[in-house]
């Protein structure tokens, strides 16, 4: 059994990764109220988000890629990196999970036969840290327009303002991976070989990477941005775990520990049962495992290691 949990702070500067459309010539950036300390008090801020659903597209899109890359199973849809209800018509869960890696890991809904899976795979908003580390600002564009010779129009220059933020970015995922190839209306019989599984959850793990370091939205093509990812806090267990506070709280590792230690000390879960993995995290713990990394990179390989010897 696999279960992972995983909560990240990451840069990101000069994005427009989620707009909500145009108004008139103005391009506004995805926006929503959050509540965080404000001193010893709670206050109310509005601020730039990521919704959910794109980070989930972006996640899809980078597993379906590299599934792609190792010639798994992937539906045409997937494929072309369009993921909504399938058009294949099945009538078994099982049937699905072979024909389709993302359907596996991301869920999907057969309006034809009523045939549904729930996804493994649960994300939170992008958003910007308690300690209000971000800024929005407006800058104006010109769109050319031009005539049938090619030459710009008397009243081509067409101006346009589109927000754009920078800022300290949160965000938390949650990984069911002892479900992979797994029906969950049947979770006593697999689907798929377990080498067949575990490369599947070995993907959903090395798709983080592409996230980490900006592919998770809108206008990646004139204002991909200019993202460093900074902490990392993530759980793998043999037993299914709470997820660790979100990294939006400024105290969210050091109150993630004492949950995770309570875990152990109350003999819920077995101390070996149980990793925590961080990269630019200062912390220490007396009754977990606490695996300190100095790249994302070894951060990822560890977790795929563990998969590969844990997952059953």
């Amino acid at each position: 059994m696999v279960f992972v949990r995983g909560t990240f702070r990451v840069i990101l500067n000069v994005h427009s990764l989620n707009t909500e459309g145009a108004v008139g010539n103005y391009n506004p950036l995805t926006k929503a109220y959050l509540v965080g300390r404000s001193g010893n008090t709670w206050d109310i801020v509005e601020a730039n988000v990521v919704s959910g659903n794109m980070l989930k597209h972006w996640h899809a899109r980078s597993t379906a890629e590299l599934a792609k890359s190792l010639g798994l199973a992937l539906c045409d849809d997937c494929k072309r990196g369009v993921f909504y209800r399938t058009r294949l018509r099945v009538t078994s869960e099982e049937d699905m999970l072979k024909k389709c890696v993302i359907d596996d890991l991301h869920g999907f809904l057969c309006t034809e036969t009523t045939v549904k899976r729930e996804s493994l795979i649960k994300v939170s908003f992008i958003v910007p840290v308690e300690e209000k580390i971000f800024n929005v600002t407006t800058i104006t564009h010109n769109r050319v327009v031009t005539e049938k010779t090619g030459a710009i129009a008397r009243e081509g220059m067409m101006p346009f303002k589109s927000e754009y933020a920078s800022g300290l970015y949160a965000f938390a995922i949650a990984m069911d991976l002892k479900y992979v190839g797994i029906p969950l209306a049947n979770p006593t019989t697999p689907a798929l070989s377990k080498d067949e599984r575990i490369k599947r959850a070995k993907l959903a793990i090395q798709a983080l990477g592409s996230i980490l370091h900006g592919e998770i939205g809108a206008k990646q093509a004139r204002a991909f941005p200019i993202t460093k990812p900074v902490e990392a806090f993530v759980v793998i267990s043999k037993k299914p775990i709470p997820a660790p506070i979100h990294a939006y709280y400024v105290d969210y590792a050091k109150e993630s520990i004492k949950t995770y230690e309570s875990l152990v000390t109350n003999g819920l879960i077995g101390k070996d049962d149980l990793e925590i993995h961080v990269y630019g995290i200062d912390i220490e713990a007396n009754n977990v495992n606490v695996i300190k990394h100095d790249s994302l990179g070894s951060l990822v390989n560890a977790l795929l290691k563990r998969i590969e010897e844990w997952l059953e």
